[in-house]
C-alpha cells in the first residue's frame, strides 16, 4: 500500500514537474512572439553599400550651432569622415557627386531612448527615417554583438547599449520577470554591485536602473561613477525629489519619472482637481530644475508617446489610423489577451490603455481626467527645463504602444516643437545634445566629424515636421538615395505582412 502511494506521488510530481515546463516554454514561446522573434527577417545584406569619396554641391548646411541654414556650401566626404567644407571649391576627381542645390543638410537623428527587442528589422526603419544612431536603454547580450556588427559595416543605426534593467523584485517575481524581459533581479545593494561590474566588464555602455530599492539605487549610482560609466533609468519607486539634489544617476529616462512622483506627492487628482495639480507642478518646478543643473542631469524627453496615451484611452480606432501600423513588428502589434488584467498589443481589445467596453461613465470620466492631467505635468514640466537650460534628449520608447521605429522620432520632434521647444532646440536634441552625452563624433556637419548626414527637401528650422522630408541618408559616409530607402521600407513592410495573423488594412 505504502509503496503503491509512493509510485502515484511520484508519478503526479513528474506529472506536474512536466506540465509547469511546458507551460513555461509555452509563455516564453508568446513572450518571445510578442518580442518580435517570430517575424520573417528582411536580409540586410542586399542594402549594404560601400563607403565611397563623395562630393555633396551646392546645398545649405546646418551651421555648428544650429541656429541658421549656411547656404550653398560643398561638402566632402571620404573615409566616413568630413573633410572639407567650403563656399565653391574644386572637386575632387573619381567622386560620387550629390546635387544639393535647393535641399538642406544636417547631422544624421539619434533616437536616444529606443528598445529592439527581438526586431533587428527596426535597424532598417531607423536608416530609413534618417537615424543614424540609437540608444537600446535595455539591452540584452545579444545587443552588443550587434552593435559590434555595425560597427563593422551591417546596414543599421550606430548603438549605444545600456546594461539591462535593474530591478530589486521578490524572489519569485524576480524570477518571472527574468524569464519573461531583459531585466535582471537583485536581491541587496551588495548584489547590484556585483552586476554593475558585470555589465562594465561585458561592454555596455551604461548602466540602467529600473525599480530597484533605495539602498541597491544608491550603491549602484556610486559603483557606475567610480567606473566612470553613465547611470540612466527610472526612479525607485519610493524615490522622493529631494534625491535629486544628491543623485548620482545621470540621466532621466522619460519625464514621466518626475511627473509620477508628483502625483504621488499631491495625492489623488481626481479628488483634488486638475487646475490644483497643474498648479502644485508649477509650484514644484523650479525647485527641481535646480538639482537637475545642479548635478547636471540630462532627462530623456518621450514626450509623443505620454501624449498618445490618452488618444488611446479615447479613440484607439482614430489614432491607430494617424501611425504607420505597417511598419511596426507584427508581434507587438498583435500581442496577446489572454487574460483580462494582462492585455499586451496595440489594437483594440488587446491594448492596455484602451477604454473598455463595459467601462462605466463615472471610471471613464475619472481616468479621462487622470491621463489628460498627466499629459499636461508633461508639458509643464517640458516648458520650465526649456526655460531654465536643463540638457534634454528626444527619445520615443519605441516598443511601447503605437511607437513605431524611426517614423516616431519625427513625431517626437513635433512634439517637443509644440510642447515649448524651438526648431532648433528640437532638433539639437536629436543630434548636438545626444551625441555630446555619448561623445559621439558626429552630431554636428564640421570638418573632421563622422560622416553621419541627412540631406532633406525642405529646411526643419523653418518647420521641425521638414525633418520627414527625406531625400538621401549617409551612414558612416556610406550613401542610400531614396529609392533605397523605399526598398528597406518596402522590404519590412513585407516581412511583417507575411508574419502577420492579425488584418491591419483597415488602420493602413
Amino acid at each position: 500500500m505504502l509503496k503503491t502511494i509512493s509510485k502515484w506521488l511520484v508519478g503526479l510530481l513528474i506529472s506536474a514537474t512536466i506540465f509547469a515546463i511546458a507551460y513555461l516554454l509555452w509563455f516564453v514561446n508568446g513572450v518571445n512572439f510578442i518580442y518580435g522573434d517570430k517575424t520573417e527577417l528582411v536580409d540586410h545584406t542586399v542594402f549594404a553599400t560601400p563607403i565611397e569619396l563623395t562630393v555633396i554641391t551646392d546645398i545649405n548646411v546646418l551651421s555648428e550651432d544650429g541656429q541658421t541654414m549656411l547656404p550653398n556650401r560643398t561638402i566632402v566626404l571620404d573615409d566616413g569622415n568630413i573633410i572639407s567644407i567650403t563656399v565653391g571649391g574644386t572637386l575632387p576627381a573619381n567622386a560620387r557627386v550629390i546635387n544639393g542645390n535647393g535641399k538642406y543638410l544636417i547631422p544624421g537623428l539619434v533616437d536616444s531612448h529606443a528598445h529592439l527587442l527581438k526586431s533587428p528589422n527596426d535597424l532598417l526603419l531607423y536608416v530609413a527615417n534618417g537615424v543614424t544612431h540609437i540608444r537600446d536603454l535595455g539591452g540584452a547580450p545579444e545587443r552588443l554583438k550587434l552593435r559590434k556588427e555595425i560597427e563593422q559595416g551591417r546596414v543599421g543605426p550606430r548603438l549605444f547599449v545600456t546594461s539591462p534593467p535593474i530591478d530589486t523584485w521578490g524572489f519569485l517575481q524576480g524570477i518571472f520577470m527574468e524569464i519573461i524581459t531583459f531585466h535582471k533581479n537583485t536581491h541587496n545593494a551588495e548584489q547590484a554591485k556585483s552586476m554593475v561590474i558585470d555589465f562594465v566588464e561585458q561592454g555596455y555602455d551604461a548602466i540602467k536602473t529600473y525599480h530597484l530599492d533605495m539602498p541597491s539605487y544608491r550603491a549602484v549610482n556610486k559603483l557606475a561613477a567610480k567606473f566612470d560609466i553613465p547611470t540612466t533609468g527610472h526612479f525607485p519607486l519610493t524615490f522622493e525629489l529631494s534625491e535629486l539634489a544628491v543623485t548620482q544617476q545621470n540621466e532621466i529616462a522619460h519625464i514621466e519619472e518626475i511627473v509620477r512622483v508628483l502625483i504621488r506627492e499631491f495625492g489623488s487628482i481626481n479628488e483634488k482637481g486638475s487646475d490644483a495639480f497643474f498648479t502644485y507642478v508649477e509650484a514644484r518646478s523650479d525647485k527641481i530644475m535646480d538639482d537637475l543643473l545642479k548635478n547636471d542631469i540630462t532627462v530623456n524627453s518621450v514626450m509623443w508617446y505620454m501624449e498618445s496615451i490618452h488618444d488611446q484611452f479615447s479613440n484607439l480606432e482614430t489614432v491607430l489610423k494617424k501611425v504607420h501600423i505597417e511598419y511596426a513588428n507584427p508581434g507587438l502589434v498583435e500581442g496577446t489577451n489572454a487574460s483580462k488584467d494582462y492585455k499586451v498589443g496595440w489594437l483594440p481589445s488587446y491594448n492596455q490603455f484602451e477604454a473598455v467596453s463595459d467601462v462605466n461613465e463615472e471610471r471613464y470620466k475619472r481616468n479621462d481626467i487622470f491621463w489628460k492631467a498627466r499629459e499636461e505635468a508633461h508639458h509643464i514640466l517640458l516648458k520650465a527645463m526649456v526655460r531654465r537650460g536643463v540638457k534634454l534628449l528626444a527619445g520615443t520608447d519605441s516598443g511601447g504602444n503605437l511607437v513605431v521605429p524611426g517614423f516616431a522620432l519625427h513625431d517626437e520632434l513635433s512634439a517637443l516643437n509644440a510642447s515649448g521647444m524651438s526648431t532648433a532646440q528640437a532638433l539639437a536634441a536629436a543630434t548636438i545634445n545626444p551625441a555630446s552625452l555619448m561623445h559621439s563624433n558626429a552630431g554636428v556637419v564640421e570638418v573632421g566629424r563622422r560622416a553621419d548626414l541627412v540631406i532633406l527637401n525642405k529646411n526643419p528650422l523653418i518647420d521641425i515636421d521638414n525633418t520627414r522630408t527625406i531625400d538621401t541618408v549617409i551612414l558612416n559616409g556610406r550613401v542610400f538615395r531614396r529609392d533605397q530607402l523605399d526598398a528597406m521600407l518596402a522590404a519590412v513592410k513585407q516581412a511583417n505582412d507575411n508574419s502577420r495573423k492579425i488584418d491591419i488594412d483597415k488602420y493602413r
